[in-house]
């Protein structure tokens, strides 16, 4: 939709969418002449919900966004519960009944006076206390919960000031920000009541709130006491269980006693593996003089021996020299000379072996090897039996490690039960330490405080009757402008050019103004011949030059405006001085201005006789021949005669819908058509009509001529 389109729109429902909303606002202007005007007051209370909300060990609650929202929901919820607007509500009725006459700063007369024949007089006699509000307040609410239908009950059920639902409905409470001040207000058509309720719902709200923390607190301390004794019990039992473990195991120090049976077998192996190394020398340097023990009876041979070759040298050397003495020499002195020499060699070997046998490798004389032999002796009995006393030593060791291995881990079980119930016992009696200084401080300060206290209002809110007329004229000049937008958009009429070219698929030649309801600022003659000569010009370029020319009218269905339309195409061609022919039913040539040719019946005009139509035609003279045919729904079509003339129209009304069924009757009529095919749209409106035709001529005053060229 175009602006121009939408401006033309809301021109043409001004009256709809103007009317409504004046109507409207007079409406809500007269229902509300007589408003009851309210008051309000206010007040902000400290609520520091996060306060005392440390955990019971001395920690620290995490405080995040929704954690502290979630307490403002709880707080929120606690001021609109009903116990508390109940006792509310119920101090309120007690100190207006204790009054002996109205007060105005805290109820007006008429207020009072309503109260009044609501209560009866041997009932307020009975429940007023003139003067003390505390003893009415018992007796009131002694009453209500005494009777379930007395004329208490039904004021905090519906009177205005009483009720509990209406003072739900008019209280309004809420966060400031995201601290942790929380405002209340409250509004009424009594001041003296507003201030009231206000300050007895506050009043209410604290009290409730600091019972319930008094008693959460008190609930606390019971609880951790109850804990306490548990815990000492399971602590007890434990150590006592400890206790008796080590006893029964001997056990001083199980870690010092483990660590020294460690020390004690790392030592005992170290000294048994010098002892094995000692005993192994001893026994090697012991072996070693037994050794030199059995060389004794050798070095006896040995000196024998010796003995014997010296004296076989003395044989020889005495041989030799009795040789010498012979003064014979030969090869006998020579063989007693080399035996001699052998025998020297053998003595100096056995010599050299005496002497071996006679001394030790380590340089030891055989005097001292018997004392060696002797010390070494005592000295391997000692170690070996050092030795077996170790051995001995190292089975009570293993046999006490043994024994020791297997109680640590039951005394660490033991040990690690008691401290768990140790840190348990602790955790507990911090916790209950700090309930008591949560208790203490609950005594001494409260956690909620009065920032702004209620005030008494003066002057009324504001009137919202304005807002009223303004809010319900705009709502209902805005639901006229959807309704008449929607129209548009849901309208399935005909109504411009652009659209029935669309849904016939055909070239519009020309179209008609909607004559009904014309203004007097239209120029209707001018019109009215544009109009005609420009549905001639387009239909005259499907026409030939010479000879007749025949132009047929068609319409899908009945009181489309053909008649009309030729009439206004005759006028035309009349003051062209052209010949005009007009064939069409009798009741329809009745006063049209040129030569007519009527037809009854269809069976004459729709019969295969295609000759009879062609003599006609031949035979007249005239030059146009306008041929309107009967609705096509009601008739059937005759394609060949449809097709002899030079231009088929469909007259079409722009102001009814366009239906499947056209669609397809149109669809199977074009396919058949094979001369020039067009459409005379008839009942345009001005607005549209100047998208075929170009402005309307009208007089227009400056303003609107104007706008016209701006939305133009």
């Amino acid at each position: 939709m175009s602006l121009k389109q939408l401006f033309r729109l809301l021109w043409k429902n001004k009256f709809r969418i103007i009317l409504p909303p004046i109507l409207v606002g007079l409406g809500v202007f007269m229902l509300t002449r007589n408003m009851t005007r309210e008051y309000e007051s206010k007040t902000i209370v400290f609520t520091n919900p996060t306060s005392n909300r440390g955990a019971t060990d001395g920690g620290v609650i995490r405080m995040d966004f929704y954690t502290s929202n979630n307490l403002f929901d709880n707080l929120t919820l606690l001021v609109k519960s009903r116990e508390t607007i109940e006792e509310a509500s119920l101090h309120l009725l007690a100190l207006h009944i204790s009054l002996p006459e109205p007060d105005p700063s805290v109820i007006h007369n008429d207020c009072w006076l309503d109260l009044r024949e609501h209560i009866q007089p041997s009932l307020w006699q009975e429940l007023s206390v003139p003067g003390d509000e505390k003893e009415t307040f018992a007796r009131v609410k002694a009453h209500y919960m005494r009777e379930p239908n007395s004329p208490v009950e039904y004021l905090l059920r519906e009177h205005r000031h009483y009720a509990m639902a209406k003072i739900l409905e008019r209280l309004s409470v809420a966060r400031k920000f995201s601290s942790d001040m929380m405002e209340l207000s409250y509004r009424t058509d009594d001041p003296g009541v507003c201030y009231h309720t206000l300050r007895l719902l506050t009043t209410a709200f604290m009290e409730r709130y600091s019972g319930m923390k008094e008693m959460e607190n008190t609930n606390s301390i019971a609880y951790f006491q109850s804990q306490l004794d548990i815990a000492q019990g399971k602590l007890r039992e434990a150590e006592d269980r400890l206790k008796s473990f080590m006893t029964e195991n001997r056990i001083l120090n199980y870690y010092e006693q483990g660590k020294y049976l460690d020390i004690a077998k790392l030592e005992h192996e170290q000294d048994e593996e010098r002892s094995k190394r000692l005993l192994s020398g001893t026994e090697s340097n012991l072996n070693e003089i037994q050794e030199m023990f059995e060389n004794f009876d050798k070095r006896q041979v040995i000196i024998q021996n010796i003995s014997a070759l010296q004296d076989e040298i003395v044989v020889r050397d005495m041989e030799i020299q009795g040789l010498q003495a012979q003064n014979s020499a030969g090869p006998k002195i020579t063989q007693l000379e080399d035996e001699i020499v052998q025998l020297k060699d053998q003595i100096a070997a056995d010599s050299k072996e005496l002497f071996r046998n006679s001394n030790s490798l380590q340089g030891i004389e055989r005097e001292t090897v018997l004392e060696e032999w002797l010390r070494l002796k005592i000295l391997f009995e000692e170690q070996k039996q050092a030795l077996d006393v170790m051995q001995n030593r190292k089975a009570y060791l293993s046999e006490k490690i043994q024994e020791f291995a297997p109680l640590g881990a039951e005394l660490k079980k033991l040990e690690r039960e008691v401290s768990v119930n140790e840190d348990q016992y602790l955790s507990i009696l911090h916790g209950l330490n700090m309930a008591y200084l949560q208790k203490y401080d609950l005594e001494m300060s409260s956690s909620q405080k009065l920032i702004d206290e209620p005030y008494y209002p003066k002057s009324p809110l504001p009137s919202k009757r304005m807002i009223f007329i303004i809010g319900g004229s705009l709502a209902t000049g805005f639901f006229g402008f959807s309704i008449v937008i929607l129209s548009f958009f849901i309208d399935r009429t005909i109504k411009s050019v652009p659209q029935a070219e669309k849904v016939t698929g055909l070239k519009v030649s020309g179209a008609w103004i909607d004559e009904w309801g014309l203004s007097k600022a239209i120029k209707k003659d001018v019109l009215y011949n544009r109009l005609r000569k420009q549905v001639y010009n387009n239909l005259g370029k499907y026409l030939p030059q010479q000879g007749k020319k025949i132009v047929l009218f068609y319409s899908l269905k009945p009181a489309e405006g053909k008649t009309f339309l030729i009439r206004k195409l005759v006028e035309e061609l009349t003051l062209q001085n052209r010949n005009i022919v007009y064939w069409g039913h009798s009741r329809d040539t009745a006063d049209m201005p040129c030569d007519t040719l009527s037809y009854d019946q269809q069976a004459i005009l729709y019969d295969q006789r295609d000759a009879y139509w062609e003599e006609r035609i031949a035979q007249t003279e005239k030059e146009f021949i306008l041929w309107e045919l009967p609705p096509i729904e009601e008739v059937p079509l005759n394609y060949p005669l449809i097709n002899q003339a030079n231009v088929l129209v469909m007259v079409l009304d722009g102001q009814r819908n366009w239906k499947p069924a056209d669609e397809r009757f149109h669809e199977s009529l074009k396919e058949m058509v094979k001369i020039p095919h067009t459409v005379w749209l008839n009942r345009l409106q001005s607005d549209e009509l100047e998208d075929m035709n170009g402005e309307i001529p009208r007089d227009r005053s400056f303003l609107r001529a104007k706008m016209k060229k701006y939305l133009s």
